[in-house]
């Protein structure tokens, strides 16, 4: 029994890629495609066999794909062209195509209140603005039925055409047992990947007797399918048994990637290209076998419903039904869909997540966003969970037992973009490990150089517990989120760590990042690199900011202060004012075009690349105008030794950058500036000055090697920081990574 359980634990689950085949039916599609079945005798059987569903309809007619089904029967109704079809919104591009394809305007009808389906009141409402609508498409998604015994009463009153999609519903039937499908004027279906009936792809039509005047002649299946077709049933059994092996994982790369296995939206046969006979075979026997795969999915669904009835999307609506998928309500489907994966759930494909969603296909909807915000709304937090022959009892136990689990973390943490200044402030005033990275004037300073920014809260039951300002950094390698000096949170309540970068991950993602790099303000031992690593992260190749540096005690008297450093840094302090070096401090911006200038030529010194002007007044300007930036500088007469631009936030002053003058090189203006900084900060109020970067003692080829010696003459604490962290959100990162390292290596950074 062990053994049992820790199988079904690694065994990877997902919710599509031919999780509905088995190796038997795989091997049966592959042979008929090779032997093809008798041709008129399979397509008499299985028109036969729907007709035991549908008495009361003609024979039906057989294409490809569902969607052409739907295009032909549209078109042979002859309505005029530009005619409206009421269908809802939260729906599948494929549906939207197959209406303008019959040269017919689809009309987006929003849901019902707790439902995934139109309602009569919804088609009233949409009915009234498009009194020329002339059919209706409901579609009974996810094998949820819609209210169709109204439905159909409403579309008798409004002399509207009726057509039933039961792609995701056939067999089902209503509450009072009736058959879905029986009430439209039209029945179309789909037997493509994911289906209650699925043989890679096909669909039907079948219309109601006496409905046409004239019925479109009928002609015989194709003698085979496409090869992929063919192929893709046994490829995705193999995948999935060689999964956690990484073989699958291969596999399934190399197939998408030569175009074997393709998104089930994209076309990749003919328009009313007809189903192939080996196909129309399998769905025959399907049928044969449909009342056991209903009452599967049935008992899967109670499953959910019992663990997951407070997130349900329809409570206490899937009582003896047999939904495709079963929905329910996330804050944040794309955190759940990472989680999941960690427990070896690949549920990516969660349906829908837009409210006409092509998948990963390009599509261009008329859909007007904001006309239907029900679907958009259900679209951006249901989470769909299969129901498919993989889905054992055990396994749906177990699959909602962890997202049970998440869902109520996703109670407990939400987010919000924090738009006001003082909501941000405040709350980082109550905070020791508060930086001028992270604060308010930071994030405008970013904006100034044209960034795209994001302030973000963390909230626990309406209270804010943990802040994050995303930089949107975007290079010619890539866009990736920076994160210096953050995020501000708890970081000993784990749970609360693991929320919040659910979170700024999904936000990252949004932004089009490739990965989200952050620097926080959290000491460096081996805890704090082990939680990094729980959440995922890798030591950056690259540094963000300064994280290790010399923190001065400014609580202290200035004889304490004194005291605390080298011998040869207070006699320099005293020498220069012996020799008559004046310090002046100035929050002019107009004063930092000198500074630049004086950078540039040390920056040739030096080799490095210096910071631009616009870079520099700014961030001094948008400082300066809240008192929190001065520019201190050392003069000998007219002569500029040394300037340090010196930002004040939260108590803490920070020496951001420096400057010298070769007239420093025999005169101690550094020296000055440094004693009339420490002086001017205490008057500020700050408690401890930061002397932001130095190298790790005897690493010679750091970037701070040079003024690491002059910086320890000062005393202080010597504080190390974590190193910059990296949490990779799409493969792009690696490459990205690769790059990064081999840059560091050349530049021995």
């Amino acid at each position: 029994m062990a053994n049992r359980a820790f199988m079904n634990q690694t065994v990877p689950i997902f919710g599509s890629l031919g999780s509905n085949y088995s190796l038997k039916f795989a091997c049966q599609a592959l042979w008929w495609y090779i032997f093809p079945p008798n041709l008129r005798q399979t397509q008499t059987d299985l028109s036969a066999k729907l007709l035991e569903y549908f008495p009361e309809f003609t024979d039906p007619y057989f294409f490809s794909t569902g969607r052409d089904a739907i295009q032909f029967s549209l078109q042979a109704l002859s309505l005029p062209q530009n005619a409206k079809v009421l269908t809802q919104a939260f729906t599948c591009a494929a549906i939207e195509e197959a209406i303008l394809g019959a040269k017919l305007q689809p009309v987006f009808v929003d849901l019902a209140e707790h439902s995934i389906n139109l309602n009569v009141e919804t088609l009233q409402k949409a009915f009234a603005a498009n009194p020329d609508a002339r059919v209706v498409l409901v579609q009974h998604l996810l094998g949820y039925p819609a209210a169709i015994v109204a439905i159909r009463d409403w579309c008798n009153k409004n002399n509207l055409l009726l057509i039933e999609d039961l792609a995701q519903s056939f067999g089902s039937h209503t509450s009072d047992k009736k058959l879905l499908g029986s009430f439209g004027d039209i029945v179309v279906t789909s037997f493509g990947r994911d289906k209650v009936i699925d043989v890679v792809a096909g669909g039907c039509c079948l219309f109601r007797k006496n409905l046409l005047v004239e019925e479109p002649s009928r002609h015989l299946l194709r003698s085979r399918s496409d090869w992929r077709q063919a192929f893709y049933p046994l490829l995705t059994v193999i995948i999935r048994a060689t999964f956690s092996l990484g073989l699958g994982k291969v596999l399934q790369r190399v197939a998408v990637s030569f175009g074997i296995i393709t998104s089930p939206v994209l076309r990749t046969t003919p328009l009313f290209e007809k189903l192939s006979v080996g196909q129309a075979r399998l769905v025959f026997e399907q049928l044969h076998s449909l009342s056991q795969a209903l009452e599967h999915r049935a008992k899967i669904a109670a499953i959910y419903e019992r663990f997951l009835f407070q997130y349900a999307v329809s409570p206490a609506t899937t009582d003896k039904l047999s939904p495709l998928r079963f929905a329910i309500i996330a804050r944040d489907p794309a955190t759940l869909t990472a989680e999941l994966k960690k427990h070896n759930f690949y549920l990516s494909d969660r349906w829908y997540r837009s409210a006409v969603d092509a998948g990963s296909t390009k599509w261009n909807t008329t859909y007007q966003v904001g006309s239907c915000l029900a679907a958009e709304a259900l679209a951006s937090t249901v989470f769909t969970l299969p129901t498919h022959r993989q889905i054992t009892p055990q396994v749906a136990a177990r699959l909602a037992t962890v997202i049970l689990g998440q869902l109520d973390i996703q109670q407990d943490y939400v987010v919000r973009e924090i738009t006001k200044k003082e909501i941000w402030e405040d709350w980082l005033a109550n905070r020791v490990e508060a930086n001028f990275l992270q604060s308010w004037h930071w994030g405008e300073f970013q904006r100034k150089l044209g960034k795209e920014i994001a302030r973000i809260g963390l909230y626990e039951k309406s209270n804010l517990i943990g802040v994050a300002l995303m930089i949107f950094e975007r290079a010619r390698r890539g866009t990736y989120c920076s994160l210096p000096g953050g995020p501000l949170l708890d970081w000993d309540r784990i749970l609360v760590a693991s929320a919040f970068f659910s979170h700024l991950r999904t936000i990252a993602k949004q932004h089009g990042c490739s990965f989200l790099r952050f620097r926080p303000q959290v000491l460096e031992n081996p805890g704090a690199r082990a939680q990094a690593a729980q959440l995922g992260a890798v030591p950056a190749a690259m540094h963000v900011t300064a994280d290790r540096t010399i923190e001065i005690d400014l609580a202290k008297d200035n004889e304490q202060i004194l005291a605390q450093m080298r011998k040869n840094t207070r006699s320099a302090i005293k020498k220069a004012e012996k020799l008559g070096i004046r310090t002046t401090v100035s929050r002019d911006p107009s004063a930092i075009k000198q500074f630049y200038e004086e950078q540039r030529l040390v920056a040739a010194r030096h080799d490095f690349v210096p910071f631009s002007y616009d870079f520099l007044v700014e961030q001094f300007r948008i400082f300066a105008e809240n008192n929190q930036a001065i520019l201190v500088s050392a003069y000998q007469g007219e002569q500029l030794l040394a300037s340090a631009f010196v930002l004040m936030y939260h108590q803490q002053a920070v020496y951001h950058y420096g400057v010298s003058t070769d007239a420093n090189t025999k005169l101690p203006g550094s020296y000055a500036v440094q004693w009339r900084v420490i002086i001017e900060a205490k008057q500020h109020g700050c408690q401890s000055y930061n002397l932001w970067g130095v190298a790790p003692p005897g690493v010679k080829g750091h970037r701070f090697a040079g003024v690491s010696l002059f910086k320890r003459g000062f005393g202080g604490r010597e504080v190390q920081y974590l190193e910059a962290q990296d949490i990779p959100l799409s493969p792009r990162f690696w490459v990205v990574r690769v790059f990064e390292l081999v840059r560091k290596w050349r530049r021995r950074l």
